[in-house]
């Protein structure tokens, strides 16, 4: 059995990244987005189960706190959450949730523990590629056929697609460099995906991989100039993005710098308003719409704030932001102290592409589920470190009588076998029952999507009913058209006051939302 689960264990980080990329489910009603936020979720879930199962594996060192910080801040922003329901579900075709957020933690650490040979670093690393490769593909053929505007290769939005190319393509490169059997077909992916990334129009992608590639320079020269081609490279980074805004393609996708800016300092002035834990996870779009400082609902989407790291500080606060900051910190300096080893250049540089890339857009699950994968999978090549679990345990328990050892290592046994059958729970709670919950609503029947997936006021909101209405309200919905619908059912049935209050909160959180402002208009004596 314990071989069994090695080898299986050990190739799960391979089939999470070939499936992140590819897989969609056509009879859910998100059919994009969800499926992949359930394969985070159930990914980390199962990783790290089995890994409690296996224990005696890589220890996570000195990420072991980092880890923990990131963790505790995640908890403690759900705890001070301005709706608990919105942070523990995820709003409907987002699902930044607490769950999510620890699962992020959880690739990481499942890879670190279940990546113990080069063979599993191979299979991962190519598994990804071929992933992101085929939906480059799709996104070829959704080009030559003009569907949709921006090709996205069956991810739902052109950005994750470039997101995954910039991740992708360093580490292509870095395969085709070594001169391998196979380095023809590494070289042949990083030409599919250039043009599938291409054809995303994406700006931050063509960055972040300007920034991967030449990452992938600094970490593959010599150590003696290493730095300074770092600062090279750096400086390359920011002449490449200051061309961008100096040439027409600062306008393009209709998406000029100057909104990106000011909705930054929005954002800014959201974190200022609770600067610790933040608003809670994925509560931007609850909150975010008493910061606006103009209408942004025709060009940007303003339930993010579209940069990673404000995004961050708005939902966990600085104490969220800066454990993140820690975990990353750690990462990338033993991977630089560690960049002659197999591996880390490219993953190191995938990485590098990402952060750029996140530095304009947010974190979503698709991408960003990919991106903790691969930190899991660098730490693994570059931080070799000693067994722990059971081995280390007994090792420091020499003074134990025997039989007094025998029951500890009973006990930790059946404490870890708890913990992965909890956490083999929890993936059918929050990525097998949301899959279920959506494919019965694209069918119409929402009564038993609520049944599975209560906590989703999309599901909730589409039964009808006034109970339901005010159900789905209070549970976090984010659009301020659901309460222009919610004000006018309160309205028909003679609610005049709890009309008015639906109206503002609309307003509360688009306060440009012309169809709120009518009716409230029309309210008035």
């Amino acid at each position: 059995m314990r071989h069994l689960l090695e080898r299986f264990g050990g190739f799960l980080p391979a089939a999470i990244a070939l499936t992140l990329p590819i897989v969609f489910i056509p009879t859910a009603s998100d059919s994009y987005i969800l499926p992949r936020a359930s394969i985070v979720i159930a990914g980390a879930s199962i990783g790290v189960g089995i890994a409690l199962l296996l224990p005696g594996g890589p220890s996570l060192g000195a990420l072991r706190w980092p880890l923990l910080a990131a963790a505790g801040a995640a908890l403690l922003a759900f705890a001070t959450s301005v709706s608990w329901p919105l942070s523990l579900a995820g709003s409907y075709t987002r699902y930044e949730s607490l769950p999510m957020r620890l699962s992020y933690l959880g690739l990481l650490a499942s890879s670190v523990w279940l990546l113990r040979s080069p063979r599993q670093r191979d299979l991962l690393v190519a598994g990804f590629v071929l992933g992101t490769s085929i939906a480059c593909f799709k996104a070829w053929l959704q080009w030559v056929f003009q569907l949709p505007f921006r090709p996205d290769g069956d991810l739902g939005n052109a950005n994750l697609l470039a997101a995954l190319t910039v991740m992708a393509i360093p580490l292509a490169l870095d395969r085709a460099r070594r001169g391998t059997p196979f380095a023809a077909a590494w070289a042949a992916a990083v030409l599919v995906m250039g043009a599938g990334l291409l054809f995303t129009t994406s700006r931050s992608g063509g960055l972040g991989v300007i920034a991967g590639c030449l990452a992938l320079l600094a970490f593959a020269v010599p150590r003696r100039f290493g730095l300074a081609v770092g600062g090279g490279a750096a400086a390359m980074v920011g002449i490449v993005l200051a061309v961008m805004l100096a040439s027409p393609l600062r306008i393009l996708n209709n998406d000029p710098p100057e909104l990106r800016l000011h909705l930054w300092g929005d954002g800014l002035r959201m974190v200022a308003a609770r600067p610790l834990t933040g608003w809670g996870e994925d509560a931007t779009g609850l909150s975010f719409g008493r910061f606006l400082s103009q209408d942004y609902a025709s060009l940007v989407t303003f339930d993010r704030i579209h940069s990673g790291p404000l995004d961050v500080a708005a939902t966990q606060g600085v104490l969220g932001l800066a454990a993140l900051g820690w975990v990353l910190f750690v990462v990338f300096r033993t991977a630089w102290r560690s960049r002659s080893q197999p591996y880390v250049a490219g993953l190191g540089a995938a990485l590098v592409g990402f952060s750029v890339w996140v530095a304009f857009n947010f974190d979503w699950s698709p991408a960003t589920g990919a991106f903790w994968l691969l930190t899991g999978a660098i730490w693994s090549a570059a931080s070799p470190s000693p067994a722990s679990g059971e081995q280390s345990e007994g090792a420091g328990s020499a003074s134990m009588t025997g039989s007094a050892r025998r029951v500890g290592v009973r006990g930790a046994k059946e404490v870890r076998a708890g913990t992965a059958v909890v956490l083999v729970l929890a993936a059918v709670l929050f990525a097998v029952f949301p899959v279920l919950a959506d494919v019965w609503y694209l069918k119409g029947r929402a009564d038993l999507s609520v049944n599975v997936d209560p906590l989703q006021a999309q599901y909730h909101w589409a039964l009808g009913s006034i109970e339901e209405l005010r159900r789905a309200a209070a549970l976090g919905e984010t659009e301020p058209g659901f309460y222009v619908a919610l004000g006018d059912r309160e309205l028909q049935l003679g609610n005049r006051a709890k009309a008015q209050s639906a109206y503002q909160r609309a307003l509360e959180i688009d306060p440009y939302y012309t169809p709120a402002t009518q009716r409230l208009a029309a309210l008035r004596p």
